[in-house]
């Protein structure tokens, strides 16, 4: 039944049908859309691990934001719209604030995604994340290794009209060049893709400069066969995280992937039997992976359209 009420809702809004331009061949995108929608729950929220008949009905906004983004990449209709954006507005308490920064972000940016607004004002809580993050406050104080976590902080800083201060600045520099690896990558444990990339939005964000050679050569120690990208320079591995990430940076500083067909083919294998995508081949389909694989080829045709212009 609650399938066929979600077919009737994409339907009715006379969706493009997926899967048919240059962007998604390889993959099964009308699969994706499927498995999509299946994961939203009667609230309105997403759960990837959402089971109908038994009653697992778990949404959370990390999910709701994944669902909802696939959905705007393959053009389709958002199912019970209005129910989602209250859901993800009564995430907030009464002071504005989540329960933490990545409730919050997932929350705030599915928002946005749908045209709408939080139900209260969240720039308390967002100078409050600041704080707790060491970015802001009593000088000395610890500021976190997590560089995805200050990338979300700042990011939602920006959108909500907060400009970072001089304190937040120096101390995301100083941050950055903690982190930085000697061979051009970042990371808190040793340099990732990821991490990387979140380096590099980090310091857009929020104008401080890195070395663009070093970090385009760390991109490129990591490309390769057989998966386009492996997940450092002396690994014959991948994962979607590593491989939008370093798409990411490249097309960041106007440069092209060099196996851009193995990476393609990457995605296709970690396309899963109910239509999601996992991190790997062979891992279970999640919301967020599924994601990352539709970013991937999205960066990837945007290269191939550039170097045909």
């Amino acid at each position: 039944m609650r399938e066929e009420a979600a077919a009737a809702d994409v339907g009715a809004g006379r969706p493009r049908i997926p899967g048919t331009g240059a962007r998604w061949r390889g993959i099964d995108a009308q699969a994706c859309v499927r498995y999509t929608i299946e994961r939203q729950t009667t609230e309105g929220g997403f759960c990837f691990y959402a089971y109908h008949p038994w009653g697992v009905e778990e949404p959370n906004t990390p999910d709701t934001l994944a669902g909802v983004s696939i959905l705007h990449l393959l053009e389709q209709p958002m199912p019970d719209r209005e129910r989602c954006i209250a859901w993800l507005q009564a995430q907030q308490d009464e002071r504005g604030g989540y329960g933490t920064l990545v409730i919050g972000y997932a929350a705030l940016k599915a928002l946005v995604r749908l045209g709408a607004a939080p139900a209260r004002d969240p720039r308390a809580f967002l100078a409050r994340t600041a704080a707790m993050l060491g970015l802001s406050g009593a000088k000395g104080r610890a500021v976190t290794r997590d560089l995805r976590g200050v990338l979300k902080c700042v990011e939602l800083w920006r959108e909500h009209g907060l400009e970072p201060t001089d304190t937040v600045r120096a101390r995301t520099a100083a941050l950055l060049e903690r982190q930085r690896a000697p061979d051009g990558g970042y990371g808190a444990s040793g340099a990732s893709l990821p991490e990387t990339a979140a380096a590099v939005a980090l310091a857009s964000e929020l104008d401080i400069d890195l070395d663009e050679g070093a970090v385009l050569a760390y991109v490129r120690r990591c490309e390769g066969p057989p998966y386009g990208f492996n997940v450092a320079p002396t690994a014959v591995s991948s994962d979607l995280d590593s491989q939008r990430a370093a798409l990411w940076v490249l097309r960041r500083y106007r440069a092209r992937p060099r196996h851009a067909a193995l990476a393609r083919r990457f995605v296709a294998l970690c396309q899963t039997a109910v239509g999601g995508f996992g991190r790997t081949q062979g891992a279970i389909a999640r919301l967020d992976d599924s994601l990352r694989a539709l970013e991937i080829l999205s960066l990837l045709e945007e290269s191939r359209v550039d170097a045909e212009a």
